[in-house]
This record gives C-alpha cells, structure tokens and sequence, in this order.
C-alpha cells in the first residue's frame, strides 16, 4: 500500500448528495479518490460509505484535515474514521494452545498479506513460546484461573498499552474475556469460533454439530462482545460433512475454515474494511 493514501469511512441518515459532499471534500483537500464504495442499509435507513484516496496532492496538515472532516461530519449528522496508510495499526494475537491459526497470520503477515505490525503473542500457557521465536515476535505468557482471571487481564491490557495495541486477535484463546477487558477495545478483538454461529456457541461447537447430525459445519470470525460468541459477524465459512464423520474428523476439517474466516476478519479490519452498526457488520470487499 502507498503511503500516500488514507481511508475515509463513514455512516449517516441515507439522504441525497452524501456522495457528491463527500467526494467535493476530498477534491477540495486535493485529495484524488482511487476507489469508493456504499451501501444503503434498510434498519434506520442509514448510509454507509468507504474512500480509499490519494493524499499525494494534499498541502493541508492532518489536523487540518480531521477539522474539515468534523465540519462536514456535523453538518450531515455522520459518525466518521480518518486513517493513514503510514499509521499502520499494531496487532497483538492472544492464543492458548492450538497453532494453526497462529501460524496462519504469522506467515499471512511475513507475505504482507496483513496490513499491520504484530506487537506482540500473549499466551495462557508457554507452549507457543518457539513459534513466537521463529517469527521474531515478542512473547508473553500471562497464566489465568479464575481466582487471577482479573489480575491477569490487567496485565496484558498494560502490556497492550506499553506495546501501543490497537486491535487484538484471539487466534483460539480459550479464554472468556471479561467485560472490561472487551470494553477497552469495542469492535477492535476479533475472535474466532469453531462453529457455524449463532448455532452451537460455547464449548465443543463440533461435538454439538456430531451430536445434531448436522451435514455443514462452519467457523465465524466476529467481534467479541460481553455476550459470549454473540458479537457482529465478520465472515462465516462452510463445508459439507456426512454421518460417517466422527467428532475428531470434524475437528480436523474444521481447521482450514478457521484459518481462512480468522485471516479474512483480521485482513478486513486492518484494511478499514468493517463497518459496526448495532449487531451487524458492513464489510466492504
């Protein structure tokens, strides 16, 4: 990516001319949009729109610019998000045991498939500790019970903020977040859960799927909210499965839909792809 660019989201009540303002704006500023997208959404009959443009031709400062854009976000009642392409976001991955997904985005991001710089692994057990080595990213083991689930979630929000975090990944973190640990970063974790949800939430999603016979099994990558496995969805992914498959076999096709729905989730979000807008996402491709 340029770091020339920068990346203008956007949602208000879907009235006429939002483009055109939007787009005057960005001429005004010099700006020269590269790609525009929008969707009208039928709840609340709201607007939402995403510009990825040029900044090479813009003489003005970037708090020049956030004042402009406030300026504009008041007059047409928008909730709107500025990034820079050279304001690259930082990532921290949480993970306990399971490496398929750790290894995914780890080599996902080492091919400059992500557009982020990983801060950090956290992990409740040392078991990943060499895979963090190999990848030369930094490594902390924070252990959790439940008697210091609540010290051990303020250390790693201090590691998050000593490591300037701006999003965190749960690369299988078999842990449930606390509420304040997921109100410190709203719409910024994104999990990863091994069943097609809202179906089969909580523990041994594929061992539910066994026991309902189903004949798709599916992963979901979402935001993690306070109400378990209940977060906006980012990317859901199936595939199609018999009688003659057992638990364990479902566990093991199970792996490549996790890897590719968490590696979509976390590709999007770093590219200011996702909308949140009450319980769903508007995730432009």
């Amino acid at each position: 990516m340029s770091a020339n660019t920068a990346t203008l989201t956007l949602h208000c009540a879907d009235v006429k001319g939002i483009v055109f303002h939007v787009s005057r704006f960005i001429y005004e500023l010099g700006g020269n949009i590269i790609d525009a997208q929008q969707h009208s959404e039928t709840i609340d009959d709201r607007f939402f729109m995403r510009v990825f443009f040029d900044t090479g031709g813009i003489s003005r400062t970037r708090r020049e610019i956030h004042e402009g854009l406030a300026e504009l976000a008041a007059r047409y009642g928008m909730e709107t998000r500025l990034s820079f392409s050279d304001e690259r976001k930082r990532m921290a991955i949480m993970v306990s045991k399971y490496d398929h997904c750790l290894y995914d985005l780890l080599l996902r991001h080492q091919y400059g498939e992500i557009n982020a710089d990983t801060a950090l692994i956290v992990s409740n057990h040392n078991d990943l500790e060499h895979v963090a080595a190999n990848f030369r990213v930094p490594f902390v083991c924070v252990p959790v019970s439940a008697d210091t689930r609540a010290e051990s979630e303020t250390r790693v929000l201090e590691l998050f903020r000593t490591h300037h975090v701006d999003f965190v990944v749960m690369a299988r973190y078999m842990q449930i977040l606390t509420p304040l640990f997921i109100d410190a970063y709203t719409h910024r974790i994104i999990n990863v859960h091994h069943g097609f949800l809202p179906a089969f939430k909580g523990a041994k999603p594929y061992h539910q799927a066994y026991e309902h016979g189903v004949k798709l099994i599916g992963a979901t990558s979402h935001y993690a909210t306070a109400d378990l496995d209940m977060g906006p969805i980012i990317e859901q992914e199936t595939i199609r499965v018999s009688h003659a498959h057992s638990p364990n076999d479902l566990v093991a096709l199970g792996r490549d839909v996790e890897r590719k729905v968490l590696s979509t989730a976390v590709q999007a979000h770093a590219d200011d792809r996702i909308m949140v807008y009450r319980r769903r996402t508007i995730v432009f491709r």
